[in-house]
C-alpha cells in the first residue's frame, strides 16, 4: 500500500468524522484553541535570564545589550512602552561598556543609537548611528552602512 493510499484513507476518516459528528469535531477544535490560548497566556514574556553570562569582550556586551533591549515580545512593547524604555535604558549601559572596551566596534555604536532612540533621545541616537555608519564604511561593510542610512531616514523626520 502506498503512502498516498494511507493519506487518502486518513482524509476520508477525517471527513466522515466531521460529517457524522460535527459537534464533537467543533468541541475538539475549541479545546485545542483553549489549550493554545492558555499556553500563550502563561508563556513568559521575556526570553532572557536575569543574569548575563560572563561578559568579557566588547561583542559580548553588545550581544547582551541587544538581548535586553529586545527581551519583550513586540506586543508587550506596544502595550507597555515604559517597560520597553526601561529595557533600553538598561541595555544602554552594556553598549557604553562595549564602546569603552572597543571604540572601533560599529555594532556597539549602532546598539547605543537604537537604545537612545528607544528612550526618545533621537538626536543623540542619530549621532551614535552616524558614528556606526562611519565605522562600517571604514570596515568596507557597505550593506550595514546602507541599513544605518535607512534607520537615519526613518528617525530624521520629526513625528
Amino acid at each position: 500500500m502506498s503512502r498516498w493510499d494511507d493519506e487518502r484513507r486518513e482524509m476520508m476518516l477525517h471527513s466522515l468524522f466531521i460529517t457524522f459528528n460535527p459537534v464533537a469535531y467543533l468541541l475538539g477544535m475549541a479545546a485545542l484553541g483553549f489549550l493554545g490560548g492558555l499556553y500563550i497566556w502563561f508563556k513568559p514574556t521575556s526570553n532572557i535570564s536575569p543574569q548575563p553570562k560572563q561578559l568579557e569582550t566588547a561583542t559580548d556586551y553588545v550581544d547582551w545589550g541587544y538581548k535586553i533591549m529586545n527581551a519583550d515580545m513586540p506586543e508587550i512593547a506596544r502595550i507597555n512602552p515604559e517597560r520597553r524604555q526601561a529595557n533600553c535604558k538598561t541595555a544602554l549601559q552594556y553598549f557604553e561598556k562595549a564602546i569603552a572596551l572597543n571604540s572601533k566596534l560599529a555594532f556597539g555604536y549602532q546598539g547605543r543609537g537604537m537604545s537612545l532612540i528607544c528612550q526618545n533621545n533621537k538626536q543623540a541616537g542619530r549621532q551614535s548611528l552616524a558614528q556606526a555608519k562611519n565605522l562600517y564604511l571604514k570596515e568596507g561593510n557597505k550593506q550595514e552602512a546602507n541599513n544605518i542610512d535607512i534607520i537615519l531616514k526613518i528617525y530624521s523626520n520629526p513625528i
